[in-house]
């Protein structure tokens, strides 16, 4: 069996791409998921396209995470994306990553996983994806992010009911991912 990655963090970014690059403003979420409803968010192992333009490398900033996670607060902007996750996810079998996965869009999956890592392990390695080298900075942008994102109205980030529990701080991507399978095999029996 074969699966495709939804990297919706990838497709919040991209939106939040496509409506600053409009002129919107990010806290309009009415305007924003209007705007949205009119263009194509795709994403798959080939990159993030906006109406079929690769923006890949556009919204792996800083500046874009932060974006994203002000668009995502919004009930619109929410809804409206959650309909493509869940699109997606009828086409293909997925594995898909985001902070609601397993609460809103996907909560009857065959396999929850909640990540979770040392605050100062996540600023080293986003430092690390970016080439930039201000830890303090990062470590208050992780905060900042992780607090907007719990507290928020909108699908707030939590423990999915039922999902296995990964603290990937001192495992590699390489270890995460055989602890994933090794756990869907077990569950699955695939």
């Amino acid at each position: 069996m074969s699966f495709e990655y939804l990297d919706t963090g990838a497709m919040y970014r991209a939106s939040a791409f496509l409506v600053s690059a409009s002129g919107i403003d990010l806290q309009d979420g009415q305007a924003a998921a209007a705007f949205l409803s009119d263009h194509s968010i795709d994403v798959s192992s080939k990159g993030i396209f906006v109406d079929g333009e690769d923006i890949s490398g556009s919204i792996r900033t800083a500046a874009a995470g932060e974006a994203a996670s002000i668009i995502s607060a919004h009930r619109p902007v929410r809804e409206y994306m959650v309909s493509l996750q869940r699109a997606f996810g009828e086409k293909h079998n997925t594995v898909a990553e985001g902070r609601d996965m397993g609460t809103v869009v996907f909560p009857d999956a065959s396999l929850k996983v909640y990540v979770v890592a040392d605050i100062a392990i996540r600023a080293w390695r986003r430092l690390r994806d970016l080439n930039q080298d201000d830890m303090d900075s990062m470590v208050h942008a992780v905060f900042r992010r992780d607090f907007r994102d719990r507290n928020r109205l909108e699908s707030p980030l939590r423990l999915p009911p039922g999902a296995l529990w990964l603290d990937g701080t001192s495992m590699s991507v390489n270890e995460q991912v055989n602890f994933v399978l090794n756990h869907y095999r077990g569950k699955c029996g695939k």
